[in-house]
């Protein structure tokens, strides 16, 4: 992790993999881009092979999960990239097929400790978001953004924001701290171009920025607020 312009970021080359049967024997790996102590989150890519299922399950923790690319099929629907996945703590979901191998980008609170259950519960909480449901509204010049978990997930707020070519933020600071996954597009920062699956995260009442989108860019934008 390398610290420009006031963020901490993570390239997708320098991401270290690691085997997830280790944890809940189901076939994937994880790429790890933040462990936040401090808000007790966990940001990272999950990666799962063609053809594989991950159980339906329970953990203690909650995650936002969104797929970045391939699509997922839980409950009768097909999630394709931005869709979401809000697992609630101790609440069984699943099961997920991943027919054409799937990598999603997960933000965890708490416990991962995942066990596999045959059942769902009698009250379902969790929910599947499909980003085509909602609509982009302006945030700004040049920027438009849509809400994808704002509530279900205790501080967690997640966007999807879209930058037109030409875009930029100016610096400014958060009363929280926010972090990036650029998933279409580029961003520059500091004189230094990122691209696809780079990732940046900002602490709270740090300045940072300013970051120009010459080509466009759409980001997974993760607060807690």
């Amino acid at each position: 992790m390398a610290d420009t312009g006031g963020y901490r970021i993570v390239r997708k080359t320098d991401i270290v993999w690691e085997d997830r049967k280790n944890v809940d024997g189901w076939p994937s790996r994880a790429g790890m881009y933040y462990d936040d102590r401090e808000n007790q989150l966990c940001m990272r890519l999950i990666d799962y092979p063609v053809g594989s299922v991950e159980p339906r399950h329970v953990h203690p923790g909650t995650h936002a999960t969104t797929v970045v690319k391939g699509r997922a099929l839980i409950d009768g629907l097909e999630l394709k990239p931005l869709d979401c996945i809000l697992g609630p703590s101790h609440e069984p979901h699943g099961p997920l097929e991943y027919p054409d191998s799937c990598t999603l980008f997960s933000c965890f609170q708490g416990s991962n400790d995942h066990s596999a259950v045959g059942e769902l519960g009698s009250e379902r909480h969790y929910r599947l978001i499909q980003a085509p449901t909602i609509e982009w509204r302006d945030a700004g010049p040049g920027m438009q953004d849509k809400i994808l978990v704002d509530h279900g997930a205790g501080r967690l707020l997640l966007r999807a924001v879209k930058f037109a070519p030409g875009a930029a933020l100016n610096a400014h600071t958060h009363p929280y701290m926010q972090a990036s996954l650029i998933v279409e597009g580029g961003a520059v920062i500091d004189g230094e171009s990122f691209g696809v699956w780079d990732y940046f995260y900002q602490r709270k009442a740090v300045e940072h920025g300013p970051v120009q989108f010459p080509q466009g860019a759409t980001l997974l934008s993760v607060a807690m607020r």
